[in-house]
C-alpha cells in the first residue's frame, strides 16, 4: 500500500494530518518505533519513546508537530498521532476481508430465523427461532443467538459468543470471545427455605459500534431492560449487573465489577478492577481510577481515586500498622480538643 494511499484515507477523518516525504514509499505492515523494518508504518504518541526516532528503520513515523521538528524521514504528522494510527489500522485489518460471504454446513439455523445480506456464519454456530441477522455481519465458531434476538448491521461475533433470548443488538456491535449477553442477573430473594430466584424478564439493548471485551458478561434486566449507549466500550473481564445504564462513549477497563442497577453516564472513563455498587449513579464525564470502590455515586465531574499506590512492602506494613491506629488516635484528638475548650 502506497503512502499516498494511506493519507488519502486518514486526512477523511483527521483533518490537521500533514504528508512529509515520499508518498509513493510503499507501506506492508505495522510496526513499534522501537522495532520497525523498511516497508513498516510506525508512530509516537508518548515522549517516553522519542528516544527511538533517531534510530527506527519504520518507512514512514506517525508523530506530532513537535516531535516532526528536525525528523527528516517519511512521516504523517497530525496533533492526534494515536487518533492517526487507529484510522491507519484499519487498513491493515483483513480479519473481515478474507472471510466468504458463506454459511457453514454445519450450523444450526432455525427456520423462522431471517439472515441479511452477505453474512458470514461459521461452524457449529446456532441461530434459534426469530433471529434477525443484519446484512454484512459475521458469527464465527461455535457462538449461540438465542430465540427472538436481533442483530443489526455489520456486527462481528468472535467465536463462542453467547447471546440470550430477545436480546437487542445495534450496528456494528462487537462481541469478543467468551462474551455472554442477557445471562439472567443476580436476584434472589431469602426465604425461611433458603433463597427464592427472581425470575429476570428484562433485556440487553446494545447500542451501535458498542464493542464488548473477552470474558465479559452483561446481565438481562430483572424488570427493564439493561442497556448500553452508542460507542461505548468494554474491557475484558468485565461484569455489568442487571438493569444496568450505561451512557454513549463510556469506557470500562478489564476486571471491573458493576453491580445491578447502576446509572454510569456518557463519557465516562472507568479504570481497570473497579468495583461499584449496587444502585451508583456516576455523572457525565467521572473518570474513576484502577482498583477504586465506589461505595456512593459520583454527581460532579472530575477524576475520583481510593486505591492505595504500590509501595516497597516494609514500608506497606508501617503504612498498615498506622492505619489500624485511626481510631485510637482520632479520639485522643477529640479528648485533646474538649479539654483545651474547658481550660478556655
Amino acid at each position: 500500500m502506497l503512502l499516498s494511499e494511506i493519507f488519502a484515507h486518514v486526512v477523511q477523518h483527521v483533518n490537521d494530518l500533514v504528508l512529509q516525504g515520499d508518498d509513493a514509499c510503499e507501506i506492508q505492515r505495522l510496526a513499534t518505533i522501537q522495532n520497525a523494518h523498511q516497508g513498516e508504518i510506525a508512530f509516537i504518541n508518548n515522549v517516553k519513546y522519542r528516544q527511538y526516532l533517531d534510530e527506527t528503520e519504520a518507512s514512514v513515523v506517525i508523530l506530532s508537530p513537535d516531535l516532526a521538528e528536525g525528523y527528516q524521514g517519511n512521516a504523517l504528522i497530525t496533533k492526534n498521532p494515536y487518533l492517526a494510527w487507529a484510522y491507519v489500522s484499519h487498513l491493515f485489518d483483513t480479519r473481515r476481508a478474507s472471510l466468504p460471504n458463506q454459511i457453514h454446513s454445519s450450523a444450526t439455523i432455525a427456520e423462522s430465523a431471517i439472515i441479511g445480506k452477505n453474512v458470514f456464519i461459521g461452524a457449529n454456530v446456532v441461530i434459534e427461532d426469530n433471529v434477525k441477522i443484519g446484512s454484512n455481519s459475521v458469527i464465527k465458531a461455535g457462538s449461540v443467538i438465542e430465540e427472538n434476538t436481533v442483530l443489526g448491521e455489520g456486527c462481528f461475533i468472535y467465536p463462542n459468543v453467547t447471546v440470550c433470548y430477545n436480546c437487542v443488538l445495534g450496528d456494528r456491535v462487537i462481541l469478543h470471545p467468551g462474551v455472554v449477553i442477557g445471562a439472567e442477573g443476580f436476584g434472589f430473594a431469602p426465604s425461611s427455605k433458603g433463597y427464592v430466584k427472581i425470575a429476570q424478564v428484562g433485556r440487553v439493548i446494545l447500542s451501535d459500534d458498542v464493542d464488548i471485551g473477552a470474558n465479559s458478561c452483561i446481565d438481562r434486566g430483572a424488570i427493564e431492560d439493561t442497556f448500553v449507549g452508542k460507542g461505548t466500550k468494554i474491557d475484558n473481564h468485565v461484569q455489568l449487573g442487571h438493569n444496568g445504564l450505561v451512557g454513549e462513549n463510556t469506557v470500562i477497563s478489564g476486571f471491573t465489577g458493576i453491580a445491578g442497577s447502576c446509572t454510569i453516564g456518557n463519557n465516562v472513563v472507568i479504570g481497570g478492577g473497579v468495583g461499584i455498587n449496587g444502585h451508583i449513579k456516576l455523572h457525565d464525564g467521572v473518570m474513576v481510577t484502577g482498583d477504586t470502590m465506589v461505595t456512593h455515586s459520583l454527581v460532579e465531574p472530575g477524576v475520583y481515586s481510593s486505591g492505595m499506590p504500590v509501595t516497597d512492602n516494609r514500608t506497606w506494613r508501617r503504612n498498615v500498622v498506622q492505619l489500624q491506629q485511626i481510631d485510637k488516635l482520632y479520639r485522643r484528638v477529640k479528648a485533646l480538643e474538649k479539654k483545651i475548650d474547658f481550660e478556655e
